[in-house]
Protein backbone atom coordinates (compact mmCIF):
# COMPACT_ATOMS: atom_id res chain seq x y z
CA UNK A 1 0.00 0.00 0.00
CA UNK A 2 1.29 3.44 -0.89
CA UNK A 3 2.22 5.84 1.89
CA UNK A 4 0.14 9.01 1.97
CA UNK A 5 1.78 12.37 2.59
CA UNK A 6 -0.89 15.02 3.24
CA UNK A 7 -1.08 18.73 2.56
CA UNK A 8 1.74 19.57 0.18
CA UNK A 9 2.33 23.13 -0.95
CA UNK A 10 2.78 24.07 -4.61
CA UNK A 11 6.37 25.06 -3.72
CA UNK A 12 7.10 21.66 -2.16
CA UNK A 13 10.38 19.97 -3.05
CA UNK A 14 9.64 16.35 -3.83
CA UNK A 15 12.00 13.79 -2.34
CA UNK A 16 10.49 10.80 -4.13
CA UNK A 17 11.32 10.17 -7.81
CA UNK A 18 8.02 8.34 -8.48
CA UNK A 19 4.69 9.34 -6.94
CA UNK A 20 1.05 10.26 -7.45
CA UNK A 21 -0.18 13.76 -6.72
CA UNK A 22 -3.84 13.87 -5.68
CA UNK A 23 -5.35 17.35 -5.72
CA UNK A 24 -8.95 18.17 -4.82
CA UNK A 25 -10.76 21.49 -4.61
CA UNK A 26 -14.29 22.32 -3.46
CA UNK A 27 -16.99 21.54 -6.03
CA UNK A 28 -19.45 23.88 -7.67
CA UNK A 29 -22.41 25.53 -5.99
CA UNK A 30 -24.68 22.89 -7.62
CA UNK A 31 -22.84 20.01 -5.95
CA UNK A 32 -21.04 21.40 -2.88
CA UNK A 33 -20.25 17.94 -1.45
CA UNK A 34 -18.43 16.84 -4.60
CA UNK A 35 -14.90 18.02 -5.33
CA UNK A 36 -12.99 18.63 -8.53
CA UNK A 37 -10.22 16.04 -8.62
CA UNK A 38 -6.91 15.87 -10.47
CA UNK A 39 -4.60 12.85 -10.13
CA UNK A 40 -1.16 12.95 -11.75
CA UNK A 41 1.63 10.39 -11.91
CA UNK A 42 4.98 12.17 -11.67
CA UNK A 43 8.28 10.38 -12.23
CA UNK A 44 11.87 11.52 -12.61
CA UNK A 45 14.55 9.84 -14.70
CA UNK A 46 18.10 11.12 -14.50
CA UNK A 47 19.27 9.30 -17.64
CA UNK A 48 17.28 8.05 -20.61
CA UNK A 49 18.24 6.44 -23.89
CA UNK A 50 17.79 9.75 -25.75
CA UNK A 51 20.43 12.32 -24.71
CA UNK A 52 18.98 15.44 -23.11
CA UNK A 53 15.63 13.82 -22.31
CA UNK A 54 16.15 13.40 -18.58
CA UNK A 55 13.82 15.12 -16.14
CA UNK A 56 10.28 15.00 -14.77
CA UNK A 57 7.44 13.31 -16.62
CA UNK A 58 3.80 13.95 -15.72
CA UNK A 59 0.94 11.68 -16.78
CA UNK A 60 -2.55 12.92 -15.90
CA UNK A 61 -4.80 10.10 -14.67
CA UNK A 62 -7.88 12.18 -13.73
CA UNK A 63 -8.28 15.78 -14.87
CA UNK A 64 -10.77 18.02 -13.05
CA UNK A 65 -13.47 15.37 -12.57
CA UNK A 66 -16.22 15.84 -9.97
CA UNK A 67 -16.23 13.18 -7.24
CA UNK A 68 -15.96 12.80 -3.49
CA UNK A 69 -12.61 13.03 -1.71
CA UNK A 70 -13.04 9.39 -0.66
CA UNK A 71 -13.61 8.23 -4.26
CA UNK A 72 -10.55 10.18 -5.40
CA UNK A 73 -8.39 8.55 -2.75
CA UNK A 74 -9.77 5.11 -3.68
CA UNK A 75 -8.81 5.65 -7.35
CA UNK A 76 -5.35 6.98 -6.41
CA UNK A 77 -4.66 4.04 -4.08
CA UNK A 78 -5.81 1.48 -6.67
CA UNK A 79 -3.65 3.10 -9.38
CA UNK A 80 -0.65 3.23 -7.01
CA UNK A 81 -1.01 -0.47 -6.13
CA UNK A 82 -1.40 -1.51 -9.76
CA UNK A 83 1.62 0.53 -10.91
CA UNK A 84 3.86 -0.01 -7.86
CA UNK A 85 3.98 3.69 -6.97
CA UNK A 86 5.23 4.13 -3.38
CA UNK A 87 3.82 7.53 -2.39
CA UNK A 88 0.62 9.52 -2.83
CA UNK A 89 0.87 13.24 -2.04
CA UNK A 90 -2.48 14.79 -1.12
CA UNK A 91 -3.45 18.43 -1.36
CA UNK A 92 -6.99 19.65 -0.73
CA UNK A 93 -8.03 23.20 -1.62
CA UNK A 94 -11.10 24.80 -0.11
CA UNK A 95 -12.18 27.15 -2.90
CA UNK A 96 -12.81 26.58 -6.58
Amino acid sequence: MARIKPSIRSTETYTEPNFLRLYTVAGTHRTPTARLVTIEHLSYEAKRAVPGSSGWRCETIVDGEEMSKEDALFIAQAYARENDIPVIYECHGETA
